[in-house]
């Protein structure tokens, strides 16, 4: 009989009602708390979902995680809420009695169900949310066909930046409300469609704490544009500052054309550059920023030294986008770029913001330049100046670049769990159940009762332990019935031999001298650790321990550190039972499902009530492995182990006789080398710990010149888990030959 559960905490359940945005939006796509995903999607209407992440914060024994349904309203304008909805209760008689308004136009999560255990705070939650075609003043979306920009292979869903300004210039009811024919539609249609062809998009949010200008200046910023007021025809431009010009059509002012006067601006120093940019954009995907680093070698090279400007460049959603944006931005502000303030006559009247010109003037060694203008001032009529700020033109915005992405210096863990790396399932021997239980229960047990033993090693660092679920053939589901830890290893350098108790181990995981004493498993052989050199991967071991005997081991074979880490579900099974498991890894934000995770199954023997094997089988007086030359009558011996009076103590094969249990005995079969399958000779029941096979019997036997033979303890009906099989040559050469034949033996 278990002990009664005791209370440690307690599950908290609530229903949260969030208003998220101005709806309505295109779509709705994640949930995030405590900075970890809770659930993902896409919901394009007014719908219901349901958020399974019981572990997303440790699980029950940790801070629990969120379960339950959720409904989403888009945030139309004619938005009602509906009542229940399945197990989600109704919004408004939750809140109770009297007028509960619809939250129209808002998008709106109603969720219900559990959202933490052991500690009664409700985590940060975050939304995700996607908007380019809903919520345009009166459902006119203008040109539509432009407004979603898709990056990253579709995984990133973009506005197209003019479309942006255009609602922020257009929108009555948050933008400045202008009316559409004040707009120079045609140049927002151009810059639609190079920031198309570009494919550069824009994810930010606006919120209202922040002046309109200000926002449509930011997105200016971002995509290399600027806004003004055509002095033709008195409507609001977008010019795109991109490299799509010939030269030779450019306006061009000469003294003789309209230039009055060129002079060089020093704000373009080097005191005032910089030759370095280190930008950060912001993932929309993982809600989390990365950078970007653009340098100017040269620059370098000529200055010595390092002038860096951090820019943030929130609003840009991929680090492709990014770079050429923070390349763009360098080269527009490279050190020793020239800056120039020019004076034309009114034949300059054109010449609006961010437009490319030509001006030419021999006597400054200025011929044929292309400048780009930034601020004018008209001056008076009087004067009939026109002062235009310039700057060399590099403005045009790279295809492609080849900088390189800031290197983080560490890769984000998964945010998911990951099956084990590696698993094992077993049957627990007695030893294993005796360090569990403890002598008493141990010496106890039934005698065909069998238990299982499940190991496993993390897939990563975050994996901190696991969930143990079982069932044994013939159950319909899966139980957790017990929690785990990974299990300390490594792997075997090169191969080894029966007897060989020194050699090199590799990758060890949680492998250190405490280990020292306890037993190794490598593949179905028990090893006792005496000895570990960490500096050259050297480990002694006796060998053949607990219920094992000696084998022969491949390099790369797995090695277990068995007695740290053997997790058993705390049942009793039967002999002959199979047993199913799961290995359900455990992160602190997630739980591997049931479904993701592997299966393993072993079929039980009653292990633990089975005999331990003999140790030290020798045929006169030589070890077995790798026994050479004739034995014309072996004298095979060998030592006796115990499985009760050994309990927790690893004795190794080549050690000295341990008397063995009640009524323990020894089975012999000699089996010919021709037919592997059918003994020639058997012997049960033996009590001594010698047997010889003499002439007599090898005579009765049809006197075969070679034969296998295979040794096992015994008691009552039930025989070792292991038993030993080796070859022993008992006559060879012309010699023996003849004489059988002419002696008539065959």
């Amino acid at each position: 009989m278990g002990a009664k559960k005791q209370t440690i905490g307690y599950r908290y359940f609530m229903s949260l009602l969030s208003g998220l945005c101005r709806g309505p939006v295109d779509e709705f796509v994640a949930i995030q708390a405590a900075d970890k995903e809770a659930w993902s999607g896409v919901i394009t209407g007014n719908t219901t979902s349901s958020i399974n992440k019981p572990n997303l914060f440790g699980g029950e024994k940790k801070e629990g995680g969120l379960q339950g349904p959720f409904a989403v309203w888009m945030g139309a304008d004619n938005q009602v809420l509906p009542g229940a909805v399945g197990a989600l209760p109704s919004v408004k008689a939750s809140i109770g009695t009297g007028l509960v308004s619809d939250f129209r136009g808002v998008v709106t999560v109603w969720y219900d169900g559990l959202v933490s255990c052991m500690n009664p705070y409700i985590k940060e939650w975050r939304f995700r949310v996607r908007r380019w075609s809903k919520g345009w003043w009166q459902d006119d979306v203008w040109y539509p066909e432009k407004a979603l920009i898709l990056m990253e292979d579709g995984a990133v869903k973009a506005m197209n930046g003019a479309h942006i300004i255009y609602e922020c210039c257009t929108n009555p009811q948050w933008g400045r409300g202008l009316a559409a024919n004040k707009l120079d539609e045609n140049s927002f249609i151009y810059a639609a469609n190079t920031l198309c062809s570009e494919g550069f998009g824009i994810c930010l949010a606006w919120y209202r704490k922040e002046d309109i200008d200000v926002f449509i200046k930011k997105i200016c910023d971002l995509i290399g544009a600027v806004l003004y007021t055509d002095r033709e025809t008195g409507l609001i431009v977008l010019r795109l500052v991109r490299d799509d010009y010939d030269p030779e059509n450019l306006p061009l002012f000469t003294p003789t054309t309209g230039l009055i006067e060129i002079k060089e601006d020093d704000s373009g120093s080097a005191d005032s550059a910089f030759n370095e940019i280190i930008g950060t954009g912001h993932s929309p995907v993982t809600n989390q920023p990365f950078q970007v680093r653009a340098q100017n070698l040269a620059s370098f090279q000529a200055q010595q030294s390092v002038s860096s400007l951090d820019q943030d460049y929130k609003g840009i959603p991929t680090k492709d986008l990014l770079s050429r944006v923070v390349l763009r931005d360098l080269r527009a502000n490279a050190v020793g770029l020239k800056k120039y303030t020019v004076v034309l006559d009114r034949r300059g009247w054109r010449i609006a913001p961010g437009m490319p010109f030509r001006v030419s003037d021999p006597t400054k060694g200025i011929e044929n330049v292309v400048l780009r203008a930034g601020e004018i001032s008209d001056g008076n009529m009087l004067e009939g100046e026109i002062t235009i700020k310039t700057v060399l033109d590099v403005f045009g915005l790279p295809s492609t670049s080849y900088v390189v992405p800031a290197d983080p210096g560490w890769t984000p863990p998964p945010s998911t769990a990951l099956p084990a790396l590696e698993r094992r399932l077993l049957e627990a021997g007695y030893r294993d159940i005796y360090l569990s239980v403890g002598a008493t229960d141990a010496e106890s047990a039934d005698l065909d009762a069998a238990y299982i033993g499940q190991m496993a090693i993390a897939p990563n660092t975050t994996s901190y332990q696991y969930d143990l679920a079982t069932k044994a053939d013939g159950e319909p589901e899966y139980d957790v019935r017990a929690t785990g830890s990974f299990t300390g290893n490594a792997i075997l350098a090169d191969g080894i031999t029966e007897l060989q108790t020194d050699f090199e181990i590799a990758d060890p995981v949680s492998f250190d001298a405490d280990n020292i004493g306890q037993a190794l498993l490598i593949g179905d052989e028990l090893v006792r650790l005496d000895a570990y050199d960490a500096g050259t991967g050297i480990v002694t071991v006796a060998r053949g321990v607990a219920d094992t005997v000696p084998q022969p081991h491949s390099a790369g074979a797995r090695v277990w550190t068995i007695d740290d880490d053997l997790t058993n579900d705390g049942r009793v099974y039967a002999e002959g039972e199979t047993v199913f498991s799961k290995v359900l890894t455990l992160i602190s934000s997630d739980a591997l499902s049931l479904d993701d995770a592997p299966e393993d199954s072993v079929e039980l023997i009653g292990r633990q009530g089975r005999p331990y094997p003999p140790a030290n089988v020798e045929v006169d007086g030589d070890t077995i492995f790798g026994l050479t030359g004739e034995h014309a009558e072996p004298v095979i011996t060998w030592a006796s182990r115990n499985r009760i009076t050994q309990a927790d103590q690893l004795v190794g094969h080549g050690e000295a006789s341990v008397a063995g249990e009640t009524d323990q005995a020894y089975n012999i079969r000699v089996y010919t080398l021709s037919d592997p399958d059918t003994p020639i000779r058997t012997v049960d029941g033996i009590t001594d710990l010698t047997w010889t096979y003499d002439a007599t019997m090898q005579a009765a036997d049809s006197a075969p010149s070679s034969v296998r033979i295979e040794l096992e303890s015994v008691r009552g009906d039930m025989v070792s888990w292991q038993r030993y099989s080796f070859t022993v040559i008992l006559q060879s050469g012309w010699g023996y030959g003849w004489g059988l034949n002419w002696g008539g033996a065959g």
